[in-house]
């Protein structure tokens, strides 16, 4: 019983050294001018299937232009949805699902986070509740709550 207590306390310094890593690797995102988890359009998706690997995301449901990627370590994000073009395999978008209970602190981070990459929002659709962020004329960038 001793050691299954160890492994256990050893398992959880373990996770949190990860989720410190992680926040690490984020901040560094925001440096490097790429999304919150350092996903970037047209990387190909082996790129991406690292990148998300290192932060703990593994993929899990699979179709011809989506992967989803679910992680057991990161007790703020439900799931990362990443769009691909089916023909070259690079990524065409992504969708992060944040964790309902996160709270309004949480929100309010990574809002700020967004603000500090992609400048102030541009745009707020009323009809909708989006915040909007028009990065070019083709890609834009969304934060809404959603069921």
């Amino acid at each position: 019983m001793g050691e299954y207590n160890i492994l256990l306390i050893k398992v959880d310094i373990l996770k949190k050294i990860l989720f410190i890593l992680i926040g690490l690797m984020m901040m560094v995102g925001l440096n490097a001018q790429v999304g919150l988890f350092e996903l970037a359009y047209d990387m190909t998706l082996e790129e991406a299937d690292g990148i998300l690997a290192l932060m703990g995301f593994l993929p899990e449901e699979s179709e011809e232009d989506a992967v989803k990627y679910y992680s057991d370590l990161n007790q703020f994000v439900s799931a990362i949805l990443v769009f691909v073009e089916p023909n070259t395999k690079r990524v065409a978008g992504w969708f992060v699902k944040y964790n309902s209970e996160n709270g309004e602190d949480n929100d309010h981070l990574t809002i700020s986070r967004i603000a500090q990459m992609h400048g102030k929002t541009n745009h707020f659709d009323e009809e909708t509740q989006q915040l909007i962020w028009f990065l070019t004329d083709s890609r834009t960038l969304h934060v809404m709550y959603a069921a």
